[in-house]
């Protein structure tokens, strides 16, 4: 490759969810029968979250926290609320009381009597069989979209097919590609659906309605499907609508406000049956009995209550209130007797209630520690609350393969304000909820990442500008099962030992911690060594039973050192342990960088004041080497080769120096600009290194050459953190931004350059093949063997000499045989060449015999059919209307010269006798009168 390296994004995780509510959606594992012949069994469907971030509506796996599709609002918009539906039959749902006639009524009471909504047909109640989702936005806009199942990528028909798509650098699809499921969120329609901005939405449990309700009070029901008004509710109170409620049988609509307010209407009859204020705070969660007597509300002021319902009396009496425990954020009835509600302060409880007996606590999340609960309780309020494995929607044929509908200890999803969204279940035999697992959607800032090895059951753990370090399972997926809790400040550093037996954090809180990566425990904490914040650490590389070590600095300019090895031996959890060694003012100003070299000889520190100091380790002390002085601005990392002697530093200067350890000189300086720079790191056996800079740019440098060598913005914000992973034989750079996005890039260098090789041998033979045909004659192969190998000059000599040798059988050929057997890439392709031909008078006549036969071979109904042909078909038309007239025009010339030659006579374009009459006058006259008088007698 020329001395160039190829990276490309492995994978890479971005915020996928910045507030606001939360849901669940059914998805098909395997495509829909197009004919509708073999439908979809309810195993065949899956359970996954649906999250907002931003302008972006994410649909995100449960069981790993991967993003699986995504879709952007076109215009400059902010998401505000959403709400899903999975219709998985096209009929209506079994189960249903026989009594129901809401159907029949609605189409008597709809059409002919609202004017909002005009006369329909039948088919305007038919839901088509799919999963949606619904949002809505600032702009008073909403969004229906469409999730569905993209076909797994077939593999090539034939090994032709498959030397085409190597040669053009595609991978051809193998088995294990094919059974990986990929899904795309298209927009079905969009409208504006309200005067005021919407507060929220809320589908009908038969997918067709979609209620919205807005600021002012006001609730509309469009039929999503038709996006045409169906219903215009003017509610009793001017408030916020905060909360839609929806019977199974799509009879009532009860409408809770943000002050408290609660209102039925009959969705029938579309009239206001009654309304009272039960609460005095938002109402988060309605639900009502299966007779409909009965109506449970709960809201923000920590009141229950049951309420007697009559919609003949048009009457809604309270019966009594039921004051629950925690400072209710959140709330949803998973049944009508059933209760979960999320607090202010991040506790979840789950709740039995009854018309007469007074609520039974069923489980319960323990309280956050102490120190959380005073500093996070902002970002512990719970936002959104849903319950686990029932999908809106979704009929009873489909209910038994998520949660039973029986059960009453279904788990919960629990979105926060910190931008985590837990999956709670309950404990056997207790009455306490469990964190199973936490999606952390938004990593805020990313400071730094430690990668684990392949056989570890975790695969990194991140530092995200917060007091908890947390695990993830799989390799690029936001699902952390683990969770390091203890530091009762924000964490800023990690590190993980060589053996991967011990993990050690710290931050500003000024302690570290040690933990047991066995049982995940913290074993030891190091205190009293720092009197500010600690800005990295690092343990020796080569650590036995009685020499590990861990290695400290921080903003107060000191550099401790720590025996780890104590706190592997440590016999009480969290025992105190105070530095073994260390250098008070290591430097002159807060100390940012640390780095350790291989053999555990030096240790190598850099701070604010410019400078670059080493120290040797002897035994567990640390002695001054020497200090390295270059830089003009403050130091921000450090590295040791793995090779060499060499230690490398980046500098806010802008500038990567390299100093040997053995003369204490700079050896090399590297630099592009004047952007900071923030990390730096070997690779590659010491010959390149990789730096990430302020502007979010990743460039690959070769230190022989002192040249970069590769370069690319992944990133929008600084880089705080790069790690560069290398086993078997790979390469993988792990980023993180400022702006909370992490991404792995892979070195594929060896695999493009392999690939590249090939292709060029390949398409060294297949032009000898070209060729050979050529020579032998045979046209039709040698076309097929120019088009596969995309070279249009060879492909243009075939068709001339075809052409001259037989221009019949050339022309038939094409039209019965040879363009017919074209795939769609293929005659695209010929197309763009004729297009080409077109422009230049010379080649015309080749591009017009494609052209003549490409319209005789095709119908115009498959001509318009192909997706390409209007960017094509124009520019044809075009020059071939010019070409012809350029023709005629040489026509015309070609008629003139007939005229000046035939019709003019000689004495017309002379006034001098023709050649024959001076030759006869001088044979007459004779040469020696000269010429005046042979002029004279011709006269």
């Amino acid at each position: 490759m020329e001395g160039k390296n190829c990276f490309r994004t492995r994978w890479e995780q971005r915020p996928i969810y910045s507030g606001g509510n939360i849901a669940t959606i059914a998805l098909p594992r395997t495509p829909a029968d197009p004919s509708g012949t073999a439908p979809l069994s309810p195993t065949d469907y899956e359970e996954c979250l649906v999250t907002i971030c931003g302008d972006t509506v994410n649909v995100l796996r449960t069981e790993t926290g991967k993003t699986l599709c995504s879709f952007t609002v076109p215009l400059d918009d902010v998401i505000l609320c959403l709400d899903t539906v999975s219709v998985l039959s096209p009929a209506a749902p079994p189960g249903e009381p026989a009594t129901r006639k809401t159907v029949a009524k609605r189409r008597e009471k709809d059409a002919p009597n609202d004017p909002a909504e005009p006369a329909a047909p039948g088919a305007d109640s038919h839901v088509p069989v799919g999963s949606y989702v619904a949002v809505g936005t600032r702009q008073l806009q909403i969004f229906l979209l469409r999730v569905d199942l993209l076909a797994p990528p077939a593999l090539p028909e034939s090994p032709a097919k498959a030397d085409e798509q190597a040669e053009e650098g595609e991978v051809p699809a193998t088995p294990q590609a094919q059974q990986e499921r990929r899904y795309e969120m298209q927009q079905v329609v969009s409208w504006t659906a309200a005067q005021q901005a919407i507060s929220t939405l809320h589908f009908s449990p038969s997918g067709l309605y979609l209620v919205v309700g807005s600021t002012d009070g006001g609730v509309k029901v469009w039929n999503a499907f038709h996006h045409h008004l169906t219903h215009n509710f003017n509610s009793p109170f001017t408030s916020v609508v905060h909360t839609l409620f929806l019977d199974a049988q799509e009879a009532y609509l009860i409408v809770g406000s943000f002050e408290g307010h609660v209102a039925v209407f009959d969705f029938v009859e579309k009239v206001l049956l009654c309304h009272t204020r039960s609460h005095v705070q938002a109402v988060e969660a309605v639900a009502l009995s299966e007779d409909g007597s009965c109506m449970f509300t709960i809201a923000r002021d920590r009141r229950l209550s049951i309420l007697s319902f009559d919609a003949k009396a048009q009457r809604l009496e309270e019966r009594r209130a039921i004051v629950v425990k925690e400072h209710v954020s959140s709330a949803v009835f998973e049944r009508t007797h059933t209760l979960h509600v999320g607090s202010m302060d991040g506790i979840v409880a789950s709740y039995g209630v009854s018309e007469t007996e007074a609520a039974q606590l069923q489980h319960r999340l323990p309280k956050p520690p102490a120190a959380d609960l005073m500093d996070n309780v902002e970002e512990s309020f719970v936002r959104s609350l849903i319950v686990r494995g029932k999908p809106k929607g979704v009929f009873d044929s489909a209910h038994s393969f998520f949660v039973d509908a029986g059960r009453s200890d279904a788990g919960l999803y629990a979105a926060d304000a910190g931008f985590n969204i837990a999956r709670i279940e309950p404990e056997a035999n207790t009455k306490a909820h469990r964190v199973v697992s936490t999606i952390v959607s938004f990593f805020d800032q990313v400071l730094d990442v430690k990668t684990f090895a392949d056989s570890f059951p975790y695969k990194y753990m991140v530092v995200n500008n917060s007091k908890d370090v947390r695990l993830y399972d799989h390799t690029g997926c936001c699902l952390s099962s683990r969770v390091l809790q203890g530091h009762t400040d924000t964490v800023l550093t990690c590190a993980v030992s060589p053996d991967a037996a011990m993990v050690a954090t710290a931050g500003k809180d000024q302690v570290v911690r040690f933990w047991d990566t066995q049982s995940w425990s913290c074993v030891a904490k190091g205190v009293r060594g720092h009197t500010a914040e600690i800005t990295s650490i690092s343990f020796n590389m080569k650590p036995s039973d009685t020499y590990f070590l861990l290695f400290s600095v921080g903003a107060d300019e000191n550099l401790r050192l720590w025996d780890a090895a104590q706190a592997r031996q440590a016999a009480a959890p969290e025992q105190e342990l105070t530095h073994r060694d260390g250098i008070a003012s290591a430097h002159s100003g807060p100390v940012y960088a640390l780095a350790v070299a291989p053999n555990d000889q030096y240790v190598a520190t850099g701070g604010k004041d410019k400078s670059v100091n080493v120290w040797s380790v002897t035994g567990k002390k640390l002695y001054r080497e020497a200090s390295l002085k270059g830089h003009r601005r403050g130091i921000s990392a450090l590295t040791f080769s793995s090779a060499d002697r060499v230690l490398a530093s980046a500098s806010n200067d802008g500038t990567v120096r390299l100093w040997s350890l053995v003369s204490r000189t700079c050896v090399k300086t590297l630099q592009v600009n004047k952007t900071a720079l923030l990390q730096v790191s070997f690779f590659n056996h010491g010959t390149q290194i990789v730096t990430g800079d302020a502007e979010g740019v990743l460039r690959v440098w070769a230190v022989n050459t002192s040249e970069s060598v590769w370069s690319a913005e992944l990133h929008e914000e600084k880089i705080w953190v790069l790690s560069v992973l290398e086993r078997d034989d790979e390469t993988v750079f792990l980023s993180g931004s400022a702006a909370g996005v992490l991404i792995a890039s892979e070195d594929y260098t060896a695999e493009e350059a392999r690939r590249v090789r090939e292709v060029r041998d390949d398409t060294i033979l297949k032009e000898q093949e070209l060729a050979n045909a050529m020579r032998k004659s045979e046209f039709a192969r040698a076309f097929l063997l120019a088009l596969r190998l995309n070279h249009p000059r060879h492909l243009r000599q075939v068709l001339v000499q075809w052409c001259s040798k037989d221009a019949a059988a050339c022309e038939a050929q094409l039209k019965d045989e040879l363009l017919r057997s074209l795939d769609g890439e293929q005659l695209q392709r010929l197309l763009q060449f004729t297009r080409e031909w077109m422009t230049n008078s010379r080649h015309c006549h080749v591009a017009n015999l494609v052209t003549f036969c490409f319209l005789s071979c095709f119908h115009y109904k498959e001509v318009l059919a192909l997706p390409y042909v209007r960017g094509l078909i124009e520019p044809l038309l075009s020059y071939a209307m010019r070409h012809t007239q350029r023709q005629y025009n040489l026509l015309h010339m070609t008629y003139y010269m007939d005229y000046v030659t035939r019709s003019l006579t000689p004495e017309a374009l002379s006034v001098l006798p023709p050649y024959d009459c001076f030759k006869r006058a001088r044979e007459t006259i004779g040469e020696e009168e000269g010429a005046d008088a042979v002029v004279k007698k011709v006269q």
